[in-house]
């Protein structure tokens, strides 16, 4: 195999680990949300939502582009052989990230009162947000260390420490939501202020997620002294005069993580914004503040927790994608570069496009089963926002083709047209046509259209690259109207014989079961994958041998 081909082979397996990764993260995270979801009920979960909005902007603001700041950097200097550079990439990263951790950290800290009762209308969101300020400091570490592995375009590392963060993250939320939501309870009783019990609950999760980023900090910490042997033999041979000096790379290094952080702001602003505009909303119209915080819990549980695990797959195809496609532009291999473009959004839409599908017809009893807390309501949230899941996958990807690519403001201008868009239509439906959550379920929609969009164009035009709207939508499309079929038939028989969760079970299992095998086979039939495609995909060599027993004509 040509180099180019090796390269291309790695960041699509690399790619695959971080998505077989980021699935059983999900699916771990999915699966400890429901007993703690059931722990501290609805209203609980709205606390734990909106302390979560605010952590997610504070982390964004001090650390969330570091890693892939950091990955095109160290990237960039190992495919030059430029070593002395590395290491000196790898201290300033380090040095900002920790200063810029502790600065958000303590941020966290003290301004959860006001982020949660001047911005949320929901004070006593304060309690589980006040104890994620130490995760916000740990995140800021790992990341750099996560970015500095991945540059070397190893993903094992940042996968492996992603499952160990979930796993503790898990045994540990649960268990200290039902201690503190047990002292809640008590504390409750003795001062009178019900909302206790909820909050403290919702804060015992807080506290595993930062029990779980220390975990994951403490494996890539061991992992790196195997890494500076290598790093340090590296740049004691290092033969280049030249090396920039700490500043320029400082200077680099946020050249290079601002438009990032801008581009990735809209996404993780969109929860905040939305929470604040709805809770308003709904005080305004006279509603308690539990209410309408039950209501989020609701919308966070029964609608974005089961959106956002398909659109994980896209996020660690788009992480495994930036350091290889930014070092095939850089050498201006134009032919893989338009070859990872193309079969990166081909990927991502066969795999978005049939989970968008199936959580549109069985989402709401996926929720059911999961989530005993919701109100019937929340079992229709799926049905009208699911398509939001391919929009969403495509809308990450595109965002790290430009970022590979070197363009590094487009996503910014398109996140914020996006963002407005989004804003604007939530406004008119709540306040116009008044019609609640799913107000807020509709503008989410919007907003990763728009940015799909916006995104596919400016890659035509700075590529030439053309979609194939046959394979990449159409056939996909198509296969998974089949699996609709299959949902609706599977639902129709086994309501006649089961009902409540027994039906829900069932419904779920064999619809995803059977519908998987169809779409699966379908894909395989309709060609939509070359058999020298299928080989440059994760576990490729397998798959084309089950296209090969199925007498699969593509070359």
């Amino acid at each position: 195999m040509s180099p180019a081909g090796r390269n291309q082979n790695n960041y699509l397996v690399h790619g695959g680990i971080l998505a077989v990764a980021s699935v059983l993260v999900r699916l771990i995270g999915m699966i400890y949300r429901v007993p703690m979801a059931n722990i501290i009920g609805s209203e609980g979960s709205g606390y734990y939502a909106h302390a979560y909005s605010v952590y997610n902007i504070l982390l964004l603001l001090s650390s969330y582009s570091l890693p892939l700041a950091v990955s095109k950097m160290v990237s960039a200097r190992v495919s030059a052989g430029r070593w002395r550079e590395t290491g000196r990439v790898l201290t300033v990263a380090m040095l900002f990230g920790t200063a810029i951790g502790a600065v958000f950290g303590l941020i966290c800290w003290f301004g959860a009162d006001f982020f949660c009762t001047k911005v949320l209308n929901a004070p006593m969101a304060a309690v589980p947000l006040r104890w994620m300020a130490p995760t916000v400091f740990i995140m800021a570490v790992l990341g750099v260390l996560r970015g500095f592995y991945q540059g070397f375009q190893t993903t094992i590392p940042t996968a492996i420490s992603q499952i160990l963060e979930q796993i503790v993250n898990a045994f540990v939320s649960v268990g200290m939501a039902a201690v503190l939501f047990q002292y809640g309870t008590e504390l409750s009783a003795s001062t009178g202020v019900r909302e206790y019990a909820a909050a403290f609950g919702a804060a015992g999760g807080t506290i595993g997620t930062g029990a779980g980023a220390l975990t994951a900090l403490l494996f890539c910490a061991v992992v790196f002294f195997f890494f500076l042997k290598r790093l340090t033999a590296n740049i004691r041979n290092d033969g280049h005069t030249k090396v920039r000096t700490f500043q320029k790379l400082f200077t680099i290094l946020m050249a290079t993580a601002v438009p990032v952080i801008l581009s990735t702001a809209a996404y993780n602003c969109i929860d905040l914004i939305d929470a604040g505009i709805f809770n308003a909303h709904m005080a305004g119209r006279g509603f308690a503040a539990e209410a309408y915080s039950a209501t989020w819990g609701d919308y966070s549980n029964a609608f974005l927790l089961l959106v956002h695990l398909p659109v994980a797959l896209a996020a660690a195809i788009a992480s495994a994608l930036v350091p290889s496609l930014t070092a095939s532009f850089s050498a201006h291999d134009e032919r893989e570069t338009l070859s990872k473009i193309s079969l990166t959004v081909r990927i991502t839409l066969v795999l978005a496009i049939p989970c968008a599908f199936g959580m549109m017809t069985i989402g709401g009893n996926l929720a059911s089963l999961l989530f005993s807390s919701i109100d019937d309501e929340a079992r229709l949230y799926l049905a009208v926002g699911g398509i939001a899941i391919i929009f969403y996958s495509l809308s990450t990807v595109t965002n790290a083709i430009l970022q590979g690519i070197n363009e590094m403001g487009r996503p910014v201008l398109h996140a914020l047209i996006s963002l407005v868009a989004h804003t604007a239509l939530l406004v008119l439906l709540l306040y116009v046509f008044k019609i609640g959550i799913f107000a807020v379920i509709v503008s989410y929609v919007l907003f990763s259209l728009v940015m799909s969009v916006l995104n596919l164009v400016s890659i035509y035009r700075l590529t030439g690259y053309r979609m194939d709207p046959i394979r990449a939508i159409a056939i996909p499309a198509g296969l998974s109207l089949i699996v609709v079929l299959i949902c609706f038939l599977v639902s129709f028989i086994t309501t006649r014989f089961l009902t409540g969760n027994r039906a829900n079970l069932v419904i779920v299992l064999v619809s995803v079961v059977l519908g998987a095998a169809v779409y699966f086979i379908g894909i395989l039939y309709s060609g939509v994958f070359t058999r020298k495609q299928l080989e440059q995909l994760p576990f490729g060599k397998h798959i084309a041998a089950i296209s090969d027993r199925l007498h699969l004509s593509g070359q």
